[in-house]
């Protein structure tokens, strides 16, 4: 009796400026549909649906954003080695996504939103002519900071902009924001809102860049997922 997916294999991708301008949504169906044209037997997402892999995603990645850290797990009805899997996926490489690796995990492993706790985000772009060290440490050296976020719907909700930011660095001469924010579900704050506080102004970002995502060890130390 086939009683579910043999294995699970963890992919991740890059998302490169072609695919910035993708929503979450439209980007899970290209991964899903290289997914199912890679050749690998796939466990199918539900009953019906043999076209259509099962599949579990990564915490979205915001519209206009590329990234080097878009994680996919994919399902399997076959045992397959790590390296067989790479070979099926990689030559479906374009423009828009690139496969970076492909690691087995046990079946039953908790979800990559569940186990993933802050993001780290390279922020490029023109920074008001008073931005500097300084603006970052004054933000750094705040308890709180009371912020209103204003939902699509015109819900209103005040969040605390400082709480999630765990590290803050800036490269004057590359223009270079570095933020690390903890994720945290209905208390996220996205990393154009925090430059945006500690510039005191928008600053006209060029490019926008999700590098590595974290979770916390038992000893509450941030590791690369």
């Amino acid at each position: 009796m086939n009683e579910g997916p043999k294995s699970r294999i963890r992919l991740k991708f890059a998302r490169l400026a072609a695919a910035r301008d993708l929503s979450h949504l439209e980007q899970i169906k290209a991964l899903r549909g290289r997914a199912a044209a890679c050749g690998l037997k796939f466990w199918p997402a539900k009953a019906g649906t043999p076209s259509s892999p099962k599949m579990a995603f990564g915490p979205a990645v915001s519209v206009g954003h590329e990234s080097l850290c878009e994680y996919a797990d994919l399902y399997l009805e076959e045992f397959v080695r790590e390296e067989a899997a790479a070979e099926r996926l990689r030559p479906l490489d374009d423009e828009r996504f690139r496969l970076i690796s492909a690691r087995r995990i046990p079946v039953f492993f908790p979800s990559i939103e569940a186990a993933v706790n802050a993001a780290e985000f390279f922020m490029e772009g023109e920074f008001p002519a008073s931005f500097g060290d300084q603006a970052v440490d004054a933000f750094m050296a705040l308890k709180s900071l009371p912020w209103e976020k204003v939902k699509p719907s015109g819900e209103r909700k005040t969040l605390d902009a400082r709480a999630p930011v765990l590290s803050a660095s800036y490269d004057e001469a590359a223009s270079l924001l570095k933020l690390t924010l903890r994720l945290e579900a209905g208390r996220n704050v996205k990393p154009e809102t925090v430059a945006e506080l500690m510039a005191g102004a928008r600053p006209a970002f060029r490019r926008i860049v999700r590098k590595e995502l974290y979770w916390f060890d038992s000893g509450g130390k941030l590791e690369v997922f």
